[in-house]
């Protein structure tokens, strides 16, 4: 799909927040095996499509956070353009609670 412009559009997530929830755990346990440290836009450059609430990202990752046992590693600014350059959290599972 392309805007007016002839900008690809990102498609939306057309099913329920319960299956963008499910897409976003699986991805997310995918990157914390990985055992590197990662964002949201890691996350969401490898989800299938945009959520239809820019919300639902904010509420996966405190899932995800207290699932996983996440902490802040580092901080850097989103190159995602809807973000505008927004904090970027980097995170990792905590070795602590192992």
């Amino acid at each position: 799909m392309v805007s007016a412009k002839g900008l690809p559009v990102p498609m939306l997530f057309e099913s329920s927040k319960d299956e963008f929830f499910e897409a976003f755990m699986t991805v997310a346990t995918g990157l914390v095996s990985e055992g590197k440290p990662f964002s949201n836009d890691d996350i969401r450059k490898r989800l299938i499509a945009e959520p239809r609430h820019s919300n639902w990202f904010g509420a996966a990752m405190r899932r995800a956070i207290s699932e996983f046992s996440l902490v802040e590693v580092s901080y850097n600014r989103s190159r995602t353009k809807s973000r505008n350059g927004g904090r970027l959290i980097l995170w990792a599972p905590d070795k602590e609670k192992k």
